[in-house]
């Protein structure tokens, strides 16, 4: 059972990054259809994703303040603790400090989520799912970007924070939240469609993340370790701790811890590449994250299995 839930997780990964890897290697795709794939990714099919997922939640579920609040200081702190480290540590300028930040703090919730949360506690887990990608998209990304933006074109920080906010990929998912606490329900055929692209958004991402480490420099140094430690296990600590703090108990407690353990997500090195910056850095951490969480999910499913016995 354990060794199903690892291969439904992790097996789909494996499987894009590499045949993105080998297409580039031979040449099979060119290399500098890349960027173009990036954009297809953060621009429309993750942004109809999110919109659809939150769209689809319930109601009483968004607004759990507990559940999101440990979700959601789990993901902040994480995202803190890779800025410093960028910025006091590795003396990165502010773009690049941002985008490790988003290296070890973005959850892979879309591919590596659904099969171990449901493994551990059942379908009603997949709630941790829409939550966190909630708390990123609504709270995290937009604040990262308009850093980004500030950084980069000198601009104001509200012109950035502005700038950042109207991109499809912040006003998406709060629009699909906000219609979804009003009860707003899309005809099936609409549902259907959008679902169409929104599916693709995770497929193309390990594609790209394969044809983009085919043409860059793999790294794997202190600093790769770093940004793994953090999101891997790190968060899942912090969450647990601040789940328990604040009451949560059950699957609600075991499905928020559960999205610490899972790797980066591969929509990171997609951002990196839009924004030219920590784009090699971005794609190896990905792969470590990845590779490591052969480990991480075991154990966080045995951490589970002692105060959530399902």
């Amino acid at each position: 059972m354990l060794s199903h839930t690892i291969l439904a997780a992790l097996g789909p990964i494996s499987l894009g990054i590499f045949l993105g890897w080998i297409s580039g290697k031979t040449g099979f795709i060119k290399k500098e259809y890349a960027d173009g794939l990036a954009a297809f990714v953060v621009k429309i099919a993750l942004p109809l994703a999110l919109f659809l997922a939150a769209l689809t939640s319930s109601p009483k579920d968004i607004l759990d303040v507990d559940y999101a609040l440990a979700m959601g200081i789990g993901l902040v702190l994480t995202y803190i603790f890779g800025y410093v480290y960028g910025r006091v540590i590795k003396k990165y300028d502010t773009p690049t400090a941002t985008m490790q930040a988003l290296a070890v703090s973005f959850p892979d919730m879309a591919y590596c989520g659904p099969p171990v949360l449901i493994a551990a506690v059942g379908s009603s887990g997949l709630i941790a799912v829409v939550i966190g990608n909630l708390i990123y998209t609504v709270i995290i990304l937009p604040l990262a970007l308009a850093i980004v933006q500030s950084g980069t074109a000198q601009a104001s920080p509200l012109k950035a924070l502005g700038r950042a906010v109207v991109q499809p990929l912040v006003v998406l998912p709060i629009l699909g939240a906000i219609l979804a606490v009003m009860g707003f329900k899309l005809p099936e055929i609409a549902n259907q469609s959008i679902n169409e692209l929104g599916e693709t958004a995770g497929g193309v991402a390990l594609f790209f993340l394969g044809l983009f480490i085919s043409k860059s420099k793999f790294h794997l140094d202190r600093e790769i370790l770093f940004n793994t430690f953090v999101k891997n296990i790190l968060q899942a600590a912090i969450i647990l701790g601040v789940g328990i703090l604040l009451g949560l108990r059950g699957e609600l407690l075991a499905s928020a811890f559960l999205i610490g353990v899972i790797p980066t997500a591969t929509a990171v090195p997609a951002l990196a590449v839009g924004n030219k910056a920590y784009e090699d850095k971005s794609a190896s951490t990905v792969v470590i994250s990845t590779l490591f969480s052969l480990i991480s999910i075991p154990a966080g499913l045995a951490v589970v299995s002692t105060f959530y016995p399902g």
